[in-house]
């Protein structure tokens, strides 16, 4: 298996920065939906975010996406468990896009594309550990070849 970190210096060091400005912020955002520490602006009654937000925050969907992001941001932070925390990330990452692209017709987007440019950044930096997914003729595990 490959090492936990990629190989080179300037990489690694490039790659350690890469996942502390991924794993902190999801951290600080998760923990804030689960116990609100920060103020979050409220949008207008009448528009679709307002609606949106209606249906997740009283079914508590929004503290699972909330304990998501604080799992998730852990695990890349680790380091050991960077590849797992990114999977876990991964379609989190995805729905902030299409809410801010479909709900908010881009608007906020600058954050979220950042985020998104890391974590794409440590999914090639961590590539050999996601290599095995990208195949065409995955068995079960212990079955006859």
């Amino acid at each position: 298996m490959n090492p936990p970190y990629p190989s080179g210096g300037i990489l690694k060091i490039v790659t350690i920065i890469c996942r502390i400005l991924l794993g902190i912020p999801f951290m600080i955002f998760g923990a804030n939906i689960l116990h609100p520490f920060l103020r979050m602006p409220i949008p207008p009654p009448e528009s679709l975010q307002f609606k949106f937000m209606t249906v997740m925050m009283p079914t508590h969907w929004m503290a699972l996406v909330g304990a998501c992001q604080l799992l998730g941001g852990f695990l890349v932070l680790l380091g050991r468990t960077t590849p797992l925390g990114l999977v876990v990330l991964g379609p989190v990452l995805v729905n902030i896009l299409a809410f801010h692209i479909l709900l908010e017709n881009g608007k906020d987007i600058g954050l979220p594309l950042v985020m998104a440019a890391l974590e794409l950044f440590l999914i090639f930096a961590y590539r050999g550990y996601f290599a095995p997914l990208m195949t065409l003729q995955a068995k079960p595990t212990g079955s006859a070849r």
